[in-house]
């Protein structure tokens, strides 16, 4: 016969059913056909085989999904003796030259299976599975050390949504104003906050229209004639206070003292004595 295709196995997968499967290239031994079967990612050689009409038929259906090769596996021998002046049949030699071209066609299916280099890299045989297992095991250490660092981050960053979710309702339930959530120590803390700092204290003259740079205390004081007393006006609002006479008939003092917020205007008019004072908590 001849050898008149290159292939020497053929794949199929199982259904559960069928027994019977085509061999698609030629063999000169039932010995020399292999069946291998992968299934459930586990490899098996199976032997429950009969040849029939060209054909492979099981014993036993494959089973669905599994994987089924055969293949033709001659052994690397040479069994013919040639003797001097015998006659030589056509059907043996041309049995020994398919023998041959079917070894042939063994050795190329294994070498397209495996792993080779640049015909110009000098790298050692022997060397380069192990080095190529090596990083393999390398790449699997890195990337299970990348996935625990992974979980670790998402960890920390459920406990940090978990941390700001609790400091939010720990805030919401201290904006309650009422002063009975401060501590005495915060109580007095907070009263010497709204007293005013009088090493602050600003001069200011009468008849002058000011702006409060912060919170604080607008205050003013007048001694003159009776009658006449002094005014104040804090963001529009005019109040008048009137001098009187005291029981030895001096005229007597008419004074004010204002709280006024930031940005608030104030001014007076016939005021001796006119400040304005920041409260010890603001900056002025």
């Amino acid at each position: 016969m001849t050898v008149s295709t290159t292939t020497n196995k053929v794949a199929y997968i199982g259904n559960g059913v069928a027994t019977s499967f085509a061999i698609p290239f030629p063999f000169l031994e039932r010995e020399h056909l292999k069946v291998r079967q992968l299934l459930n990612n586990v490899q098996t050689e199976r032997t429950d085989w009969t040849v029939s009409g060209g054909n492979m038929v099981f014993a036993t259906a494959p089973a669905n999904d599994a994987q089924i090769v055969i293949m033709r596996e001659v052994p690397l021998t040479q069994e013919t003796d040639y003797r001097e002046n015998e006659i030589l049949p056509a059907e043996t030699l041309e049995r020994n030259f398919d023998r041959l071209t079917m070894q042939v066609q063994q050795l190329k299916e294994q070498a397209d299976r495996a792993v080779t280099v640049d015909i110009f890299d000098d790298t050692d045989a022997a060397s380069l599975i192990p080095s190529i297992r090596q990083a393999v095991s390398d790449c699997a250490e890195y990337t299970a050390t990348a996935s625990d660092k992974a979980d670790i981050a998402t960890d920390k960053a459920e406990i940090a949504t978990n941390k700001a979710v609790e400091a939010q309702h720990t805030l919401s339930s201290k904006t309650d104003v009422d002063l009975n959530n401060l501590t005495t120590a915060g109580k007095e803390n907070l009263a010497e906050m709204l007293m005013p700092d009088y090493s602050r204290k600003v001069v200011l003259s009468a008849n002058v229209t000011y702006t409060a740079a912060c919170a604080g205390v607008f205050c003013g004081y007048y001694r003159g004639t009776s009658g006449t007393g002094t005014t104040y006006t804090v963001n529009g609002f005019t109040q008048t206070y009137s001098g009187s006479f005291d029981n030895a008939g001096m005229p007597t003092g008419a004074s004010f003292f204002v709280f006024v917020s930031k940005g608030e205007s104030y001014s007076a008019a016939r005021a001796n004595n006119l400040y304005f004072i920041p409260l010890k908590g603001v900056a002025a």
